[in-house]
């Protein structure tokens, strides 16, 4: 039976659209790039570009959206940060205008509507070798289960490849290692379909998106 509509912008590989799969949503995706490993329908255009067509938005029940975070990632350097695109205050804002549910994804740091946004913390989620916390904003009250980070030190999926070496950031600091592999590093995130070390480097977890979801399915049950 299907569930509720979401439409997935920004999509990826399908790591936020698997976590809503999960929690019963029915999800379509979209993104700019042909995406082989997506698992469910994916339509390859411009998300911005479908965030100015509010009829389509609002012919689903939910619309997520993670706009690119090289702008406010902490593994982007200082000096490099303003040279990245600032998509994030214009998806809010076309979000907001087109009205109905909304979720958005981004990295700490990242000026999301403090009064809306919960922390996702992976170990919080049950990976208890991956560390990515991600910032979740939505028109919806949402709960966040907290931060479960630990003292061992974490698998880190991130960069332009694999290679088993400790992990330093733009300013010599180290967070954990790189897993060896595509394979590795999908096991540690929760995530068995993608096939890229690129898609895994910007894909959430799905148990994040799945634990969203849930929330969200309750709150369009209460409304109907």
């Amino acid at each position: 039976m299907s569930g509720p509509r979401l439409l997935d912008l920004f999509a990826g590989a399908g790591g936020a659209g698997v976590g809503y799969h999960r929690a019963g949503f029915d999800v379509t995706g979209v993104d700019i790039a042909p995406h082989p490993d997506y698992p469910f329908q994916l339509i390859v255009d411009d998300a911005m570009a479908i965030l100015e067509d509010t009829a389509f938005l609002r012919s689903f029940d939910v619309v997520h959206a993670s706009p690119p975070c090289p702008r406010y990632s902490t593994i982007t350097p200082e000096e490099t940060r303003d040279s990245h695109p600032d998509y994030l205050p214009v998806v809010i804002d076309r979000l907001k205008a087109a009205g109905g549910v909304w979720v958005v994804e981004n990295v700490p740091g990242a000026p999301m509507p403090a009064d809306l946004t919960v922390m996702i913390c992976g170990r919080a989620m049950g990976l208890r070798w991956f560390k990515r916390h991600r910032l979740f904003a939505s028109n919806v009250p949402l709960l966040s289960p907290g931060c479960a980070c630990g003292t061992e030190r974490p698998w880190m999926v991130t960069g332009d490849h694999p290679d088993s070496h400790e992990y330093r950031r733009p300013n010599g600091g180290t967070r954990g290692r790189k897993p060896a592999s595509v394979q590795h590093a999908g096991e540690v995130m929760g995530i068995d379909w993608m096939t890229t070390w690129d898609d895994l480097a910007d894909a959430i977890p799905p148990s994040y998106a799945e634990f969203v979801g849930t929330q969200l399915i309750d709150h369009l049950e209460a409304a109907s």
